[in-house]
């Protein structure tokens, strides 16, 4: 059952890739400022941080089902109200509501996933990453495949669809999944998590990570399209680049798994990072982008889930959903500011260097901030 799951969730992903490669016909057709693009990308990353907030403690208090199947109804009804808009509070308002509903399915599809024990939570949650960035480069084709069938509505009806045929064996599944409960956890436990080291190393590398998807979501369609590339070749592309964080997350997840010191190998991961998005706004050659792309791409199927198999360390099963809810909730604040900056610093710049060339700069702190984390004392590498 956990596997329609894992489907589930690359649906509710996807249909934010959907939105992703219609971004720039949105801008045109309904003469939408940049602003507007940005604020559309960002409600996405907002209303998951809302969701990760406000339903990760109950979460860990052991109401998953009821979370799932909201978050469920609340994609279904989002989806098919978001290819029907025309103007900018239709789009934005549909794009928030698939948000916080996908937000509220992650809360519980973790923890079940996470289940009783940390053991292999690295691989299980490195799976759902894989499921999600299926959905994510999986959606720009789809979405443009059916949007010259039926228009841009097309694809989000048919992504509600299934979503609902797929709902009640999920929703069966979240309520018979062996969890670890907590009865005292609130919001307030996320404040210990801030004071240990690992745990900052962990947040500062999934800022880096989420503030470069900001950019990326919301300014890749435009610059994709500047080299002559319609819908369907910005699809192929996104597939291109998004494949190894189809194959390679579960893998490398369990990488994470069998190391002693995943902060560490969570640090590495990030370092490479770093120099490939700073390269990504100076070279504007079509194949050059793509390749340093898939560079990209490759790192993050490491730092994902070693980000989480960190975090779930530091809070144990038990408090394993206030703990990844306080990691989506750091990664959905950057990625929302890089979201709705980016397409103005595209435009400034008249190309991808202010875009990317804010997100290199982002990582570099970020990176920074980890290394003095990680290594400033004796205690902290010896529990990475």
């Amino acid at each position: 059952m956990y596997r329609f799951a894992y489907a589930i969730y690359m649906l509710m992903i996807a249909s934010a890739g959907v939105t992703f490669v219609f971004l720039e016909d949105i801008e045109t057709d309904y003469g939408l400022p940049a602003w507007g693009i940005g604020l559309i990308s960002s409600l996405a990353f907002i209303s998951i941080l809302f969701a990760s907030l406000v339903f990760s403690p109950l979460g860990d208090r052991g109401h998953i089902r009821l979370i799932g199947a909201a978050g469920i109804v609340a994609t279904i009804i989002g989806n098919a109200w978001i290819g029907f808009g025309t103007e900018l509070w239709s789009i934005a308002t549909a794009r928030a509501l698939v948000g916080v509903g996908t937000g509220m399915f992650s809360v519980a599809a973790r923890k079940a996933l996470i289940g009783d024990s940390v053991d292999n939570s690295g691989e299980r949650i490195g799976a759902l990453l894989s499921a999600a960035v299926a959905g994510f480069i999986a959606g720009p084709g789809l979405g443009a495949w059916l949007g010259e069938w039926g228009g841009i509505e097309a694809p989000y009806v048919v992504i509600a669809i299934l979503i609902t045929v797929l709902a009640i064996p999920v929703v069966a599944w979240l309520g018979s999944a062996p969890v670890a409960l907590s009865d005292t956890v609130s919001l307030r436990s996320m404040l210990p998590l801030l004071k240990r080291p690992n745990a900052r190393v962990a947040l500062a590398c999934q800022s880096a990570i989420f503030f470069n998807l900001g950019v990326f979501d919301s300014t890749v369609d435009e610059y994709l399209t500047d080299f002559g590339l319609d819908n369907v070749e910005v699809g192929f592309v996104l597939i291109v680049i998004g494949l190894p964080l189809i194959v390679l997350p579960p893998w490398a997840g369990r990488r994470v798994d069998r190391s002693h010191r995943p902060a560490l190998f969570l640090f590495a991961a990030t370092a490479a990072f770093v120099p490939i998005i700073l390269s990504m706004g100076i070279f504007e050659v079509l194949a050059v982008f793509i390749a340093l792309a898939v560079v990209e791409t490759t790192t993050e199927s490491f730092i994902f889930p070693a980000a989480a198999k960190v975090i779930v360390v530091e809070t144990g099963a038990s408090e394993s959903a206030i703990g990844q809810g306080l990691l989506d909730a750091v990664a959905q604040t950057v990625g929302a500011i890089a979201a709705f900056t980016a397409p103005i610093m595209f435009d400034l710049t008249d190309g991808p260097l202010g875009s990317f060339g804010m997100s290199g700069a982002f990582a570099a702190v970020m990176i920074t901030i980890a290394a003095r984390e990680l290594f400033s004392t004796r205690t902290s590498l010896a529990t990475t």
